[in-house]
């Protein structure tokens, strides 16, 4: 059975690998520099932030399980259906925004289901919780 250090830890995994996939989709969609700017520098944050994740479940003996091949399709559609016939700066802002206040809600359930992860786990599910916010603002000023 996982511990809620584990799963808190899987968690994170996953909340990460979604930012970085939705970006990475993302990025080829935009022609606006200073909205691909940001998209790259918080791919490198949601990048740090799932390497310590993976770490953190290695150190415990664990491999790490990401986002499922359904996830990813589902985030891959629903990116297309939202971006066939409008791929300007405010609908790309509006779906980020969007999708960075799911991670934050994410990282609040994390936090409430698994009270007793490690003061490790919960710091960077915190750091992470904190990023996404701080990303749910930045994206709204595209907007």
């Amino acid at each position: 059975m996982q511990s809620d250090n584990e799963k808190m830890l899987q968690e994170i995994v996953q909340n990460t690998e979604m930012g970085k996939n939705t970006l990475d989709e993302m990025l080829g969609l935009t022609h606006d520099q200073r909205l691909k700017n940001e998209m790259m520098r918080q791919k490198n944050e949601y990048r740090r932030l799932n390497q310590q994740a993976h770490t953190a479940l290695a150190a415990l003996g664990v491999q790490a399980t990401g986002q499922s091949a359904a996830a990813k399709m589902g985030v891959s559609m629903g990116i297309r259906s939202r971006t066939m016939l409008d791929k300007s700066t405010r609908n790309l802002a509006t779906m980020l925004a969007e999708g960075s206040g799911q991670g934050v809600l994410d990282c609040k359930r994390a936090e409430k289901d698994y009270p007793t992860a490690s003061p490790g786990a919960q710091q960077l599910n915190r750091e992470l919780c904190d990023m996404q916010t701080h990303a749910e603002q930045t994206w709204r000023e595209f907007i």
